[in-house]
């Protein structure tokens, strides 16, 4: 508790930890600016101004003194990221005093301020274990310095020490190993790699992701709290939308697929991270990643989540999915990606070692080989013979598929009534050569078309054919997306009660899936048709289903909505 015996003086505490401090002492040899320092017991370092107008040249000297008098240390450190830092103001060096008023009981003007430095744990562990240069201290001092030594490690400088250009040089060649071995002798240089997450020549961010990623997992073994600070560091820099966060949940993604047993358990917190649009891309390919070296580490997650973006209007997060689907080789997606082998949506995209401009269509087909294997039952458009195979019987590529691309170039120019009769002719075609995949990826974008222009009552048995294939064929993923656009075409078109037994059909699917978030969303939507056709126990009954499923997935906001509207419900 505070001190208040001196007339509204309080004892002095480190602004980071709340402990006790010592008065600073003077440091020997005497700098230039003749400061006083001292270390609380938290490892926090504090220089103090009598002067209280001297603020910059008193931060510098804590920094320095921080780093142990490494100065090329010192300069590449980022506040917030590298260390926290406060102030301590109306600060009495006579009394060891705070003065919250300026002045002491007597009147004496107090204008002292210390400022307060804290490295992070892992840029303590660089600095190497010795004795401070306080030069002559009493024994409480000491007391507090040399707890400070042990958990700071001293003021000297490692003997190890890379700078910013080899480290450059290091991630530009792609010298993994000479970088692991590098951080190992001096951990500062994870920092430095992390830092090139956010470099301008996006080939040289990914070669920070890979660099890092692998680093990481080195240390793992040598330097376990550097890794997994470095960890922590990057899962904050994911969740928090504050942050700049290029190349964290890619880079996380590596260190899950080089170490899997230490750091396996994360893929669930970068599966939670799919709710933030920007973010999916980099979900995917890090799921891609890990999933190509270890698909079943995968699979034991709620990797069905990955499915619901296979649609997505972003043609970088619907490639992404397909890419990683592929990986995983999931059989369960794959009729879902056939019908997106005639997507031309460009994509960039990086495989692990070039970064390369593709197609979603390239993607999906190059996902399909991955599923079926280079043997096995190839599904997909070889598109260097420039053939369709169906069962491994080729198919002449006729006309069909080139209108089926005019329609999407014309759909994408907004002329949708000119891509709807491309896309008419392109069926009958596909029609005539019964080809079911492409039958139902064209009943589906002439559905679309149809939707946009508002036209529901045409879009409905389109989406039921296409749906009718998915069945036959087994595409449980593209019955759900299906089912989904049907329920929407109801929604809008204010019959809810027609969206039921497709909101029923769709929760079956879903659960089978095991995709317990699509069954919640499906679920209040049948706790809201039930509420409106006044079937009030039936609506009480989805809702509850539906918040004691977000319950356990931890959505906490969408389960305190239901919860108000299920507390309302109950007392009408």
């Amino acid at each position: 508790m505070a001190n208040f015996a001196t007339g509204g003086a309080t004892e002095a505490r480190c602004p980071l930890c709340d402990r006790l401090i010592v008065r600073p002492k003077t440091r020997e040899p005497r700098r230039f600016a003749d400061f006083e320092f001292g270390v609380c017991q938290c490892t926090a370092v504090y220089v103090h101004d009598i002067t209280g107008h001297n603020l910059g040249a008193a931060f510098m000297e804590a920094l320095g003194f921080a780093c142990g008098d490494d100065w090329d240390m010192a300069w590449g450190l980022m506040p917030g990221e590298d260390y926290e830092d406060a102030l301590l103001e109306g600060y009495d060096i006579e009394s060891n005093l705070v003065e919250p008023t300026g002045r002491t009981k007597e009147g004496k003007r107090v204008k002292g301020v210390l400022t307060f430095i804290r490295l992070k744990p892992d840029l303590r562990d660089v600095i190497s274990r010795g004795r401070g240069s306080f030069g002559a201290i009493d024994d409480q001092t000491r007391g507090v310095q040399e707890k400070g030594d042990r958990i700071h490690g001293g003021f000297q400088t490692a003997s190890a020490r890379y700078s910013k250009g080899d480290v450059d040089n290091l991630v530009r060649d792609g010298r993994i190993e000479e970088l692991s071995l590098a951080a190992v002798h001096d951990p500062l240089v994870i920092r430095k790699v992390q830092r090139l997450l956010y470099a301008a020549d996006i080939r040289l961010r990914w070669n920070a992701v890979m660099a890092l990623g692998a680093v990481i997992g080195r240390l793992a073994d040598d330097r376990p709290s550097v890794a997994g600070n470095m960890v922590r560091t990057l899962l904050y820099a994911c969740n928090d939308s504050a942050a700049a966060n290029w190349g964290a949940i890619e880079t996380l993604g590596e260190v899950i697929r080089l170490r899997p047993g230490v750091y396996g358990s994360f893929i669930r917190h970068l599966l939670g991270l799919l709710n933030d649009p920007p973010s999916r891309p980099a979900i995917f390919w890090a799921m891609g990643r890990i999933g190509g070296q270890h698909p079943k580490l995968v699979r034991s997650n709620a990797f069905f989540s990955i499915f619901n973006f296979l649609e997505d209007p972003d043609p970088n997060v619907r490639g992404h999915a397909a890419w990683a689907l592929g990986r995983i080789k999931a059989a369960e997606a794959a009729s879902a990606i056939e019908r997106m082998v005639m997507d031309e949506e460009t994509v960039d995209l990086f495989d692990g070692e070039m970064l390369i401009k593709t197609t979603v269509g390239r993607i999906a087909r190059e996902a399909l080989s991955n599923i079926y294997g280079i043997n096995g039952g190839d599904k997909y458009m070889d598109e260097d013979a420039g053939k369709i195979k169906n069962g491994g019987d080729p198919v002449r590529s006729d006309e069909a598929v080139e209108l089926y691309r005019e329609a999407a170039v014309l759909m994408g120019r907004g002329m949708s009534l000119d891509a709807i009769l491309k896309l008419e002719e392109a069926l009958k075609r596909f029609e005539d050569q019964g080809r079911h995949v492409e039958i139902a990826n064209t009943c589906e974008k002439l559905a679309d078309l149809h939707v946009q222009r508002g036209n529901f009552k045409a879009a409905i048995p389109l989406y039921q054919r296409a749906m009718a294939i998915c069945e036959k064929g087994g595409d449980d993923i593209g019955k759900v997306l299906l089912a989904e656009k049907i329920i929407d075409i109801y929604r809008a078109d204010n019959e809810p009660d027609k969206a039921l037994p497709y909101l029923f059909f769709a929760l079956e699917l879903v659960e089978s899936l095991g995709d317990a978030s699509r069954a919640a969303f499906y679920l209040t939507g049948i706790g809201d048709i039930y509420q409106r056709q006044g079937d009030i126990p039936s609506a009480i009954d989805a809702y509850r289903l539906a918040h004691k499923i977000y319950s356990e997935m931890g959505s906490k906001e969408r389960a305190s909505i239901l919860q108000k509207g299920l507390e309302k419900l109950m007392v009408s």
